[in-house]
């Protein structure tokens, strides 16, 4: 359970290879994963890999599109005049030493987000009873759940890359929970 990173020390995806075999070895072993020809990997390892890295991408996207990131910047004396001028969320200044491990949460994510979007749709019957829409459904709440965890207790991110989360760098919200009959309003961003 590493971040991988490329040769210049960047981080390229929160999983690899063998988080996803842990997670769910059935998968490789009933040989039921079939490399698309059109995607140009010869391997399901170099496959799988190249789907982490955009569920990395996909998660830092998500983040940065999220009012959690506009609000922690406001925390952090950082005031964006235009949200078009956004900065995005940097993974190498998650967790830096792997001191709150969160890490090893990023990784959860990431792989969730990889089975739930990715490698479940490709293997999975799409009818009523099957077994595989229960497991999309599965990573999709285990997903939402790691996901708000971890914005709501931002004690994670180092946002000055001083290589410790200092106390004026941790954020916690608290969301309050009410009863609404009308689904309307619910926005959610996938």
């Amino acid at each position: 359970m590493a971040f991988v990173t490329n040769g210049a020390g960047d981080v390229i995806s929160f999983a690899e290879y063998t988080d996803v075999v842990q997670t769910d070895q059935r998968l490789f072993e009933e040989n039921r994963i079939v490399i698309p020809e059109e995607s140009g990997f010869a391997t399901i390892q170099d496959f799988i890999e190249d789907i982490l890295e955009k569920s990395t991408s996909r998660i830092l996207l998500k983040l940065k599109a999220s009012s959690w990131w506009l609000n922690y910047n406001a925390y952090v004396n950082n005031y964006v005049s235009d949200i078009n001028n956004l900065p995005s969320v940097n993974a190498n200044l998650i967790d830096p030493n792997n001191l709150q491990d969160r890490r090893s949460q990023f990784t959860t994510l990431c792989v969730s987000h990889a089975l739930k979007e990715s490698i479940l749709p490709l293997i999975a019957e799409f009818t009523e009873d099957s077994p595989d829409i229960a497991k999309i459904q599965f990573y999709d709440k285990k997903f939402n759940d790691l996901y708000q965890e971890l914005i709501s207790l931002a004690d994670w991110y180092d946002y000055d890359n001083s290589g410790t989360v200092e106390a004026d760098e941790k954020l916690t919200t608290f969301f309050r929970t009410r009863r609404t009959r009308r689904r309307a309003s619910i926005v959610k961003v996938r």
